[in-house]
């Protein structure tokens, strides 16, 4: 199911999310090797999830911020 997807291509994305996460699950890059696509795009999906949670508190704490 997951056989196309480039591995290296997926480590390095969440490698970039990792970046600007301050909560990321992951403190060590070189364990991403070792990991199964699947496991991958779960890791990666957990990422997202938390990117797109940031960008809306910070978009509340902008508002509120605009409204004083």
């Amino acid at each position: 199911m997951q056989e196309n997807i480039d591995k290296q291509g997926l480590i390095k994305e969440i490698e970039g999310l990792i970046e600007s996460d301050p909560n990321a699950p992951i403190s060590s890059f070189s364990m991403l090797d070792f990991l199964e696509i699947d496991e991958l795009c779960s890791i990666k999906a957990t990422l997202l999830k938390s990117k797109a949670n940031r960008s809306v508190e910070n978009e509340k704490w902008f508002d509120a911020l605009c409204k004083k």
